[in-house]
């Protein structure tokens, strides 16, 4: 028989730690639960999940290799009839329940449970509960001492009580960490799928996550401060309207040019939350966040596409329907590439005023009550 189990001194601590800094690693979940059954001198553990409204097993974790060949008989038939799981339901979460407490020798030589499955396996005694209860979703563990072993009692027990304290805190935060990244998961999918570009920026004007079509559209410039695009014809550069846009937290349109490529961008804020800001832990995690993925420090979503453009067929067909002069087609061209009236007063080298006489008159002739409707008109027509 085992000498009676003593407290190691400074490995608790350490095991709590670990148990919690799993909820961001997952993979390590069955090495920590294996270093609290070393831990605490057990034979095995066993965690499983149930949905009680449709008695099925949502999880099952198995350390120890005295049990681990009896998950497979239990998932098929013994979790059915396994007497743990009322008392684990009768009993508050986070509190031990030991089998000897409610389970004597006699119920123990007439239980199937015991005598066609527990025992044949190794263990003889169990400890553990309920660490997780919510809308019929259960959460068991069960700590276990093969046969000969003494019960769970003195300072082992209490020792069990502290750490099942923890695992019922631990195991929320487990389910909500899953929950979150299967969100996550589910919407960087749908981001990713979309036909038109996506880029999410931070303060800085760092790329932090893009769609496989903003990649398409911008290439290796998504590795570049401010995509290393310059802004329109008026000079100003993309970091200027990025930090317009995160200062007056509304969206801002441009178009830019890629080699020969005309590229439309819409410069979207993205909400504030208090992980962003100057409160909390919001500068301690801006500083010690990663790059990847959709990232909580993101400021400004960026959309990119290439406008359909125009045929200029049908361009000339609208200039000679409406009657327009050679220099108010010009003006439609330029309108239809997604010029402002500015830039292609620039552009032309001419006042600022000749363009706007020129737009009044476009208006005039194709009966468009604003800018607006003409650009709607201009967009109705594209390529063939």
């Amino acid at each position: 028989m085992r000498q009676r189990w003593k407290e190691q001194a400074g490995v608790r601590d350490g095991l709590i730690a670990d148990l919690y800094e799993s909820v961001f690693s997952p993979a390590d979940v069955p090495g920590v639960i294996a270093r609290i059954n070393r831990y605490l001198d057990c034979d095995g553990v066993h965690m499983v999940g149930w949905d009680e409204s449709k008695n099925e097993v949502l999880m099952s974790l198995v350390t120890g290799n005295h049990i681990q060949g009896a998950e497979a008989a239990y998932l098929s038939h013994y979790q059915f009839i396994d007497p743990r799981r009322k008392m684990g339901l009768k009993s508050p979460t986070g509190i031990v329940v030991a089998c000897h407490d409610e389970l004597d020798d006699r119920y123990v030589s007439g239980s199937e449970f015991y005598q066609d499955f527990l025992i044949p396996h190794g263990p003889r005694y169990v400890a553990g509960g309920n660490i997780f209860r919510d809308q019929g979703r259960n959460v068991h563990i069960a700590f276990n001492h093969l046969v000969g072993r003494n019960r769970f009692e003195g300072a082992k027990r209490d020792a069990l009580g502290g750490m099942m304290f923890h695992l019922a805190r631990w195991m929320p935060m487990m389910v909500r960490a899953d929950w979150l990244r299967e969100a996550a998961a589910g919407s960087q999918a749908s981001i990713d799928m979309l036909d038109r570009g996506l880029a999410f920026l931070d303060d800085m004007g760092r790329v932090l996550h893009a769609n496989p079509a903003a990649v398409r559209l911008l290439g290796d410039q998504l590795g570049r401060v401010n995509l290393g695009l310059s802004g329109p014809m008026d000079g100003s550069t993309v970091d200027v309207h990025i930090r317009t846009v995160m200062l007056t937290r509304r969206p801002h349109t441009l178009t830019i040019h890629r080699g020969r490529q005309r590229l439309a961008l819409t410069l979207s804020p993205l909400p504030r939350t208090p992980g962003n800001g100057a409160h909390g832990l919001g500068k301690l995690v801006g500083s010690l966040g990663g790059g990847e993925g959709l990232h909580h420090r993101a400021s400004v979503v960026l959309t990119v596409c290439a406008p359909a453009g125009t045929s200029r067929e049908a361009l000339a067909g609208l200039a000679k329907q409406w009657g327009l002069t050679p220099a108010e087609e010009a003006l439609l061209r330029a309108l239809a590439a997604g010029t402002s009236p500015a830039q292609h007063a620039e552009g032309r080298g001419v006042k600022i005023s000749t363009v706007r006489s020129q737009v009044r008159a476009l208006l005039e002739k194709s009966a468009c009550e604003n800018l607006r409707a003409l650009l709607s008109t201009i967009a109705r027509i594209s390529h063939a």
